[in-house]
């Protein structure tokens, strides 16, 4: 292959990779114990680190299915004193399924809007603390001027008074940011 080939290769190795472990947490795989794995089927798609430090991601060559591959050898654990010279006497595979581009999209958007109840209640909750926080530095300045001199208040309250600047600023920055991620 010519440099730019593996560059492109290599780049493809990663998404594929990224796209099995995300389709894997959203648990669209099904998982088998095979007596037998035909290898030369596939192409070895694994970037970076294996899988649960045991798997390795291989590509069906005619079908572009993904599949995790396990060996399953007595004894070993994929541990530093792992035996390589005995043969698995099963290979474990979790068969995921297969999703075009625009498929696997909907399915990641559709998995993080699912998962967005979390966020709706964070964002909600740091509405009300806003809110909460800024009733009370003004209860409490008011009550400080009403006992004591402006001097006092200032000294007592400045400390109130500079978080709630801060979270004011911010404020707006939130409410742009989950505005977006509910838009898409």
């Amino acid at each position: 292959m010519k440099e730019y080939e593996k560059l492109l290769f290599e780049d493809t190795k990663r998404k594929e990779t990224q796209k099995a472990l995300t389709e894997i947490k959203l648990g669209l795989f099904e998982q088998k114990e095979e007596e037998t794995f035909d290898f030369s089927l596939y192409t070895k798609m694994t970037y970076g680190k294996k899988f649960k430090g045991l798997y390795d991601l291989y590509q069906n060559n005619e079908t572009l299915e993904l599949v995790m591959v396990c060996p399953l050898i007595e004894n070993n654990k994929g541990d530093y004193n792992e035996r390589k010279d005995l043969t698995p006497y099963a290979y474990d595979c979790i068969y995921i399924e297969y999703l075009d581009e625009e498929g696997y999209a909907l399915v990641k958007q559709a998995a993080v809007h699912e998962k967005s109840i979390f966020i709706d209640v964070l964002y909600y909750a740091s509405i009300s603390l806003y809110f909460i926080y800024l009733a009370l530095t003004l209860g409490l300045s008011i009550y400080f001027l009403v006992v004591q001199s402006l001097e006092n208040v200032l000294i007592l309250c400045g400390a109130l008074w500079g978080p709630l600047a801060l979270f004011t600023a911010l404020l707006p920055i939130l409410c742009i940011q989950y505005r977006k991620f509910k838009a898409q």
